[in-house]
This record gives structure tokens, C-alpha cells and sequence, in this order.
């Protein structure tokens, strides 16, 4: 368990590298970190995976490759990459990650998709280089891919792809910060209040002051409100970023875990280990007025997603479900990176660098050291 702020012995007033956010971007960061000889600690306001790296989904799912750009380019080579980080990471620690490329079919409800799916699969011939394949299913060759889909709702066939795959998120984060712990500190109960890039310091929420040589921001959507008023200009002052609130549920139902990952109408259906099938998810914009407007409230009348779920796959209709998730993920909105990912130096604050943004996919690039958007 990480150990409360409060109780810990500052052995490191001045670490080489302080990191604010124990999800899956900071926790990277501090691995990377660790790996260079640099001393690191780690600021989480609450316990590692609290915000939208500790959920259940873990679909690691490529962008499709017709519209191909330095974002879609940088998430395919992280995809390409992340068997190999993860082999390291599960040597390093002993601790199991759940990775397997299983992937991914999606039903074809239109016959003129079909048309956009062969221009896909020509995209994916020229950008994948070789090493995935993306192909056209036939209706009546489904079962051989997946025994859940009904066909029933893939009238025009299916679309399939074996380069997504999945990952168990919350035992990715243990792998993750199991070895920041073991080479380095995570600080829970630290909540910062400010950031003083000038002097390479933050201000907790106690009023507690914490020096470094280098500040990492990797706090999720609630970054935004710390990195405003440096990162500001790259958007002519409007606001850098907003929070994603999205809503899941997981399942108990036994199988092979032999599935790829459904996918449809924004439904997805993912395969998970120990007997679990994870299903979401929304993408909910003004959750902030609603109701439910804590990050972590789930709304129970906001449960379409799951309905999609089970008509993709009608086995699952009687499943139990055992958990239900809500969490905010963040989505970047400045111009000069548009909603691509930003894991890179604050520009005009040296020392001061930022791993935010990857709207739904950050637990496939967290492992990328940096990434500057065009």
C-alpha cells in the first residue's frame, strides 16, 4: 500500500524528479525515470489508479489507419512496443499484467461500411507495416473468430483486426507501481495545490512546499487546473483541457479466454481473465451539472452502453455484474495538439514537463517517454 504523506520521513527533500499522479502516465514516467538513475518521487492526492487508469475495460485498441497522422503513428508504435515493456516490467516485479492480443471484430450493420472497410484494410496494408492485418469476415464465417457475436447483428459481415488486444488495468498499475515503490516513493494523501515552475517546486494542499530538480504533471483531467496557467498560451488562453466522465461495468462469466473484443455503435465487449467480462463505456461531457456530478458517481440510468453490450453478444445477457466503474478521463482541447496526447515539456518553464491527455488510450502509450503533436 502506498504510505500517507503525513506519516512518511522525508528521506528525499529534493528528488531529481517529482511526479504529481500514480496513474498509468506517472507511473511510467517514474519507471523511466528510475531507469536513467534519476531519484523520484511520486505525489498522488488519493492512492494509485484512482482516477481513469484503475478501471476494468483495458482495450487497447489501434486508431483505424485511414486517416493517418503523427497521433495515429506514435499509438501504433507504443501498440507495437508494449509486449516488450510489459515482458520487462513482469521480469523486473514478478506481478502479471494480463496482456493478450486478442483482437478485435466489429459487426457490419450497413452493406455501403463494407466499401469503408476495404479502403481500411488497403490503409492498413500500407501503414501497419506487415506486422497486423485487418480483413473482411463473412456473415457466415464469424463463429470462426468469436463464439459471443451474434450474427444476427453482423448482417454485412464483420470487420476484424488482430492487432488490439487487452490488458487487466488495475493489475498493470500493481506491476507499475510495485517497482516505483521498490526504487523510488509514492506519496499518498499528497494533493498539490499549486505549481511554482520558477522555483521547481509545488505547494501541497497542507501548504507543505516540495522542491525537485524536474516537476512531472501526469495528474489526469485534474492537471488541467494545475497546468492552466502555464500552458494557457498554447491555446490562447482558453481552457487547455476538459474531463470525460465514461461508466463501465464488469461481469462474472466464465470462459476460454479464447474472445477478441467486440466493438460496436460505441459498445464495446472485453474479454477479461479470472472469469470477467468487462462491458462500457460512455463519454459523458456535461457531467459536472448533472446529478452525478462527483467523478466517481455512477449513473444508473446511463446504462445504454451495456444493453449495446449484450445484443453484440447475447450470451452474456444473464451474466452477474459484480462492479460498476465511473471515472473522468481527460481530453486535451489546445490547438497546437488538438486531442492528441501531450508528453512533453511545458514550453518557457524548464524544468517543468506534462504526460497528459490520450483520451482513451492512455493505457496503451503510457509508456511513451515523449511526444510532441503537430
Amino acid at each position: 500500500m502506498s504510505q500517507p504523506f503525513g506519516n512518511m520521513i522525508q528521506a528525499q527533500k529534493s528528488p531529481d524528479l517529482l511526479i504529481v499522479g500514480a496513474g498509468i502516465f506517472g507511473l511510467w514516467a517514474a519507471r523511466h525515470a528510475i531507469k536513467a538513475e534519476k531519484s523520484v518521487v511520486v505525489l498522488e492526492k488519493r492512492d494509485v489508479g484512482a482516477g481513469a487508469s484503475g478501471g476494468f475495460m483495458g482495450a487497447l485498441m489501434p486508431h483505424m489507419p485511414e486517416r493517418w497522422d503523427a497521433k495515429i503513428e506514435m499509438q501504433f508504435n507504443a501498440l507495437c512496443e508494449l509486449p516488450r515493456q510489459l515482458a520487462e516490467l513482469e521480469a523486473d516485479t514478478g506481478l502479471a499484467c494480463g496482456f493478450r492480443r486478442c483482437g478485435r471484430l466489429v459487426p457490419l450493420v450497413h452493406e455501403d461500411t463494407r466499401i469503408v472497410v476495404a479502403q481500411r484494410i488497403a490503409s492498413a496494408a500500407e501503414h501497419w507495416q506487415g506486422k497486423f492485418a485487418m480483413e473482411l469476415i463473412e456473415r457466415s464465417d464469424i463463429f470462426r473468430f468469436s463464439e459471443w457475436l451474434d450474427p444476427a447483428g453482423a448482417p454485412f459481415g464483420a470487420q476484424w483486426e488482430d492487432m488490439s488486444a487487452r490488458i487487466d488495468p488495475r493489475a498493470y498499475l500493481d506491476a507499475l507501481a510495485a517497482y516505483a515503490r521498490a526504487h523510488g516513493e509514492i506519496r499518498s494523501g499528497a494533493g498539490v495545490a499549486r505549481l511554482e515552475p520558477k522555483t521547481r517546486s509545488v505547494v501541497l494542499e497542507n501548504g507543505e512546499r516540495i522542491s525537485a530538480g524536474e516537476i512531472c504533471v501526469a495528474a489526469g483531467w485534474e492537471s488541467y487546473q494545475l497546468l492552466q496557467p502555464f500552458m494557457g498560451k498554447l491555446n490562447r488562453g482558453k481552457t487547455i483541457g476538459r474531463g470525460v466522465k465514461g461508466q463501465a461495468m464488469l461481469l462474472e462469466f466464465p470462459h476460454n479466454d479464447r474472445e477478441p473484443i467486440l466493438f460496436h455503435d460505441g459498445a464495446y465487449v472485453i474479454p477479461q481473465r479470472a472469469s470477467r467480462v468487462a462491458t462500457g463505456s460512455t463519454s459523458i461531457n456535461s457531467w459536472q451539472d448533472g446529478e452525478h456530478r462527483e467523478p466517481e458517481s455512477f449513473d444508473p440510468g446511463n446504462v445504454g452502453f451495456h444493453e449495446k453490450a449484450v445484443a453484440l453478444a447475447p450470451i452474456l445477457r444473464d451474466a452477474p455484474v459484480v462492479e460498476k466503474w465511473a471515472g473522468v478521463r481527460p481530453r486535451n482541447t489546445f490547438e497546437r495538439v488538438g486531442n492528441a496526447p501531450f508528453l512533453a515539456p511545458v514550453p518557457g518553464f524548464e524544468g517543468l514537463s506534462a504526460r497528459i491527455g490520450g483520451f482513451k488510450i492512455g493505457l496503451g502509450i503510457g509508456g511513451v517517454k515523449t511526444f510532441n503533436a503537430k
